[in-house]
């Protein structure tokens, strides 16, 4: 136990202006286990294009020699959810895993202790919620331990999906049965040959760049339209948010969205699958993909496409490709590393601890649903049944 002159304090506050943050942001981010759904660029865009309410709380170191320097940045924003006000990480719901952005000094020093003090003032704050929820955090990233893990934490529904890229394609490869998978391979190439072949793309150009969105945005549109699911997509403000970082990564070191594609070179150069790569450090991640209806899905588009972005991302010094959350057979058909994430909810006031516990409830629901494969699908089912048919 420290001795209280010994014990290290902390002055938390909170904003909903990011600009006065830039300069502390950026450097606090460049560190490898800080995710690119926390960096500065990628949550101004989803403020200033959804117009969401920003809710950043930040840590400051308030004693001894680091006293001053910021510990840790938190970028929230505020939505209501039925009854209740709740703060959740910026663009959660797009967010594929999330970490926070932490200083190196803060990440050796957090201990429980130092985290104890730091959520009770955290729920002391004049936030203006009745629960902050943060989800789909990775219990460690670039070796680092989350410093939210020492709170109280549950289980998030889904599973995140990553394949080592260590000794190149070959090595992949051998590792995910790759005599089958290049025979698949041949397969699908030969299938689009005989609709006169196809490119391999990467977007160049904002021209191209919005064009190969707009085909994802299609694509996604029917396919949810033919499970009779809600689109994610739908909102215009949401499509602005991936048109504006597509077009800002070409013009940036970081690659927060960069589109790969395949593409027919007949039948009008026919898009018939799409990715989304977001590129920092030396972890490449999926954000989503897609692949057109009718003609070209017998050639399993989707599988070429992954394995040409998968090769790619060897060839450029990627270390580690992040298929995202969510379980697939084709996602562990390829990777060698499976991580649960978790959650913290955090009640700020009497009343919100009624949503907090609510919202912790149905996340264990869905979790045990999805981890029963006849449930999962009679649920699946039901919802698509109950849901009404899109126009």
């Amino acid at each position: 136990m420290l001795k209280p002159a010994d014990r290290i304090n902390f002055t938390l506050h909170c904003t909903s202006e990011i600009e006065p943050l830039e300069t502390v942001w950026r450097m606090l981010e460049a560190v490898p286990e800080c995710s690119i759904h926390q960096t500065y660029d990628w949550c101004r865009a989803w403020i200033e294009e959804t117009r969401a309410t920003p809710l950043i709380i930040t840590c400051v170191y308030a004693n001894g020699p680091k006293s001053g320097k910021t510990a840790f940045i938190l970028p929230l924003t505020v939505q209501r959810l039925g009854l209740f006000r709740v703060a959740g990480y910026i663009g959660a719901e797009h967010n594929n895993v999330n970490f926070g952005v932490f200083s190196d000094f803060f990440l050796q020093d957090c201990n429980d202790e130092t985290m104890a003090e730091i959520r009770q003032q955290i729920a002391a704050l004049p936030l203006g919620v009745d629960y902050i929820h943060l989800d789909r955090q990775s219990p460690e990233r670039a070796g680092q331990v989350h410093p939210f893990s020492y709170w109280p934490t549950i289980e998030s529904q889904n599973h995140a999906f990553q394949v080592t890229l260590d000794g190149g394609i070959d090595a992949v490869l051998a590792r995910s049965n790759g005599k089958r998978r290049r025979k698949k391979l041949r397969t699908s190439e030969r299938r689009l040959d005989e609709l006169g072949g196809y490119d391999y793309v990467q977007a160049k150009s904002p021209e191209e760049a919005k064009n190969l969105l707009n085909a994802f945005f299609a694509q996604k549109a029917a396919r949810f339209e033919q499970h009779r699911l809600p689109n994610a997509f739908a909102d215009e403000r949401i499509r602005a948010v991936f048109h504006r970082l597509s077009q800002e990564s070409l013009n940036l070191q970081r690659k927060m969205i960069e589109l790969h594609a395949i593409r027919l070179r007949q039948h009008d150069g026919l898009i018939c699958a799409v990715s989304a790569i977001s590129r920092k450090g030396s972890e490449a991640i999926c954000q989503f993909s897609s692949i057109a209806m009718g003609k070209t899905e017998h050639a399993s588009p989707g599988e070429l496409l992954f394995f040409l972005v998968i090769h790619d991302a060897c060839d450029t010094g990627a270390r580690v490709f992040d298929f995202g959350i969510g379980d697939a057979q084709f996602k562990r058909s390829w990777c060698d590393q499976e991580t649960p994430h978790f959650d913290n909810i955090i009640a700020t006031s009497t009343w919100g601890s009624v949503g907090a516990l609510t919202a912790s409830k149905i996340t264990g629901l869905k979790r045990v649903v999805k981890n029963r494969p006849t449930m999962f699908k009679v649920a699946k089912t039901a919802r698509a049944w109950m849901a009404p048919k899109q126009r």
